[in-house]
């Protein structure tokens, strides 16, 4: 008979995600991880497999419940202009406060040349916020609030792009950088408006 666990597995997968998002695939050592989870090794290996599993599972758990909720409102039915840039607006001004980044561009910036999971998890993420600002950005041009002239795929992969270059400043402090490039990115957006 399996012994009953005396610990909620994904409190202990929301715990992984701190630690690997502060210290990286790399410099999270088993100790580390049985000390900050609180679990012993058998009970990690037990209910995680090995610490590269525990990894990616931790990975696909921080998309799933912090970055494809964040989106939630751009893929309301209703959703336009005015909700892209509140996403936006709230997104460069979260860099102030994450000091370790971004859990799933660190993971790439890491892992992505060795580990091809890695990079279908970050491949994944990328595709929802793109299909994510292509929906809002669509849906912007039938309420009237953009030209139908505007390709919302393109505009789409420039937001990304801009996005995740803020996140990285973000990471390195460079808050006035960030402050002076939101500032283009809105003029941009208010460009789009007939």
């Amino acid at each position: 008979m399996a012994r009953k666990k005396n610990f909620d597995p994904e409190h202990v997968l929301q715990l992984a995600v701190n630690i690997f998002w502060e210290k990286g695939y790399a410099d999270t050592s088993l100790t580390d991880l049985t000390t900050h989870l609180g679990i012993n090794k058998f009970s990690l290996y037990s209910t995680f497999g090995d610490k590269k599993t525990l990894y990616l599972k931790a990975l696909a758990y921080y998309i799933d419940n912090q970055s494809i909720p964040a989106l939630a409102r751009l893929n309301e039915p209703d959703a336009g202009l005015i909700e892209l840039e509140i996403y936006i607006n709230n997104f460069i001004e979260l860099q102030s406060h994450q000091t370790s980044g971004c859990f799933v561009q660190n993971a790439i910036l890491e892992l992505s040349l060795s580990d091809e999971k890695v990079r279908t998890e970050g491949s994944r993420l990328y595709s929802y916020i793109l299909d994510s600002f292509q929906k809002v950005l669509t849906n912007a041009q039938r309420q009237g609030q953009i030209r139908n002239k505007e390709d919302v795929e393109v505009i789409s992969h420039f937001l990304l792009l801009q996005l995740q270059g803020i996140r990285v400043l973000g990471k390195a402090k460079q808050y006035a950088v960030i402050r002076s490039s939101a500032l283009v990115i809105f003029e941009y957006l208010s460009k789009l408006r007939y």
